[in-house]
């Protein structure tokens, strides 16, 4: 799976001051938000949108994987607030699967 946008961390010099980008999926795909930690990549979580400027990543609708104690059952989970990510993240564009509309 190959990401579509970097945001480079708090500061970006790739975006102007000025700029933004919306980042929306179309219906039945959801964003992937994860970080670098070595040579492996951490989820942070997913998102049904995100707003993207020089200083930070903000994501709506966000949620995180959660499965019962045999991963038989998995659910999404809502963040208790929107997330609002400073550190330098990799996005990815994923399709929506049956758990992501089930919450507990």
């Amino acid at each position: 799976m190959d990401h579509f946008f970097d945001f480079l961390g708090r500061g970006d010099r790739m975006i102007d001051r000025d700029k933004y980008f919306q980042l929306q999926p179309d219906p039945g795909a959801v964003l992937l938000l994860t970080f670098p930690c070595g040579q492996t990549e951490f989820a942070i979580g997913y998102a049904r949108s995100a707003i993207v400027e020089k200083w930070g990543c903000y994501c709506f609708g966000s949620f995180r994987r959660v499965s019962d104690v045999s991963l038989k059952r998995s659910w999404a989970e809502p963040h208790e607030a929107d997330l609002m990510i400073f550190r330098a993240v990799s996005v990815y564009l994923t399709k929506e699967e049956p758990w992501m509309r089930l919450s507990c």
